[in-house]
């Protein structure tokens, strides 16, 4: 069974990526980032923006309300992450882990993860500080 799930990311005037969470439906991404920009430290203290895009999940999540995804991406000279690949949603771990197989073997990518997310979870809820030299 092919569901949506929609991706939440926050970018600051830097450019840095802060992937929020996964959530059932636009409308509560759209609320989540709202509140983060509003409430949440860093978030709330520098012009930041945010994207929500569609992700396909193969799979039957309702049960375990989990997904997982693969992750792939460079790191420049800097150390920051650059080139991120990002796959649809899995709900068997066993499935995502061809993915993460067959898509390495696609993509030249320095860095890779498979990771489990619970839907409707937010991350960096902490939010940001940043430090300049």
């Amino acid at each position: 069974m092919l569901g949506v799930l929609y991706s939440l990311t926050l970018f600051n005037q830097w450019q840095e990526g802060f992937f929020i969470g996964l959530f059932e439906s636009h409308e509560y991404a759209q609320q989540t980032a709202e509140r983060y920009l509003s409430a949440v430290p860093g978030f709330r203290d520098y012009p930041c923006t945010y994207e929500i895009t569609e992700k396909t999940v193969h799979g039957f999540a309702r049960l375990t309300m989990k997904v997982y995804v693969v992750w792939g991406w460079n790191e420049n000279s800097e150390g920051y992450d650059t080139d991120i690949w990002c796959s649809d949603c899995y709900t068997d771990w066993e499935e995502a882990e061809k993915v993460l197989a067959d898509t390495k073997q696609r993509l030249n990518r320095q860095e890779w993860s498979l990771d489990g997310y619970q839907i409707n979870q937010c991350h960096w809820t902490d939010g940001f500080v940043r430090i300049f030299y």
